[in-house]
């Protein structure tokens, strides 16, 4: 089974359009016969192992427990020949898109701000996470890690922030299955790339989050896929002194270096980059791609 427009993969929900794809997913737009708008996620597990599925059911049951307002809510898990089908809360796009929003309006990328407005409602979910534990099924006592921060994970719906794609969400201080690299360069922390997972892994996805999205002369270093970074991925040289400081703890290579917590590191962020906002100076709150006509906030 493919899904193609008009198709109703579960009864009642009719799918309208492709939103993206991933290396093993699709994500498409789903019409309920109420009229209410979803967004279905295509998992294919037809190279997968049965008991490597059944593992994900349980994880993804347990997920649908998560309540959080930057959380994206999953509603409901169903399988289907080859693939789970996860239905979610459709946002207005990712912080990608939100980025070609603003510049096609303004000419310029996402204001630090607004960047930082964003990336801290992210920073209270991943803390919610980290400090609520959940026991059994791959859940251990020392809470949960996405493992995948990224600018196409973190979602908007209009000034709300929601973090999504928790295909790769394990117990933090635990290892990853058969000690394989997890996350995408250059987000992955280093110990993603041995096989292992942190309280703090996440809080280094979210430094270099900003570091992406933000303006000024930011240079990544080069990364070869799969090759552990072994220093800074970012030439902090190259950042605003300020800044430095603050992002080089985030991304300190060793994870007991980090700050205590992704809120620690977004507060000591917004201390040093955030000025007034400007009166008149409108904000972009959904993306373009999707949605026609964007929505602006004063």
């Amino acid at each position: 089974m493919k899904p193609e427009p008009g198709m109703e993969p579960i009864p009642g929900y009719r799918l309208t359009q492709h939103l993206g794809s991933g290396g093993f997913s699709e994500v498409w737009e789903a019409m309920h016969a109420s009229g209410t708008t979803y967004a279905l996620k295509f998992l294919d597990c037809r190279e997968m192992p049965p008991a490597l599925v059944a593992n994900e059911v349980r994880v993804l049951i347990k997920l649908r427990e998560v309540q959080h307002p930057n959380i994206i809510q999953l509603h409901d898990v169903c399988a289907l020949p080859g693939y789970l089908v996860l239905r979610m809360q459709k946002a207005d796009g990712n912080l990608f898109e939100l980025e070609d929003a603003y510049r096609e309006l303004t000419g310029t990328v996402i204001p630090p701000d607004h960047v930082i407005d964003l990336l801290e409602q992210a920073a209270m979910a991943l803390d919610f996470l980290a400090a609520h534990p959940r026991q059994g099924d791959g859940f251990q006592r020392t809470g949960l890690q996405h493992c995948d921060i990224k600018p196409s994970n973190l979602l908007v719906m209009r000034h709300t922030l929601k973090i999504a794609d928790f295909g790769l969400c394990r117990s933090a201080l635990a290892h990853t299955h058969r000690r394989r690299m997890m996350g995408t360069p250059p987000y992955a922390a280093p110990e993603l790339y041995e096989g292992n997972i942190t309280s703090h892994t996440d809080q280094y996805a979210l430094a270099m989050t900003y570091c992406v999205l933000v303006p000024g002369e930011r240079v990544l270093l080069p990364f070869e896929p799969g090759i552990q970074p072994r220093g800074l991925p970012v030439d902090l040289a190259r950042m605003r002194n300020r800044e430095a400081p603050i992002l080089a703890r985030a991304l300190d290579p060793c994870w007991t270096n980090r700050w205590p917590s992704c809120m620690d590191f977004i507060n000591a962020l917004k201390s040093v980059v955030l000025t007034p906002r400007r009166s008149g100076v409108q904000r972009i709150l959904t993306p373009l791609r999707r949605t026609g006509q964007p929505v602006h906030a004063s």
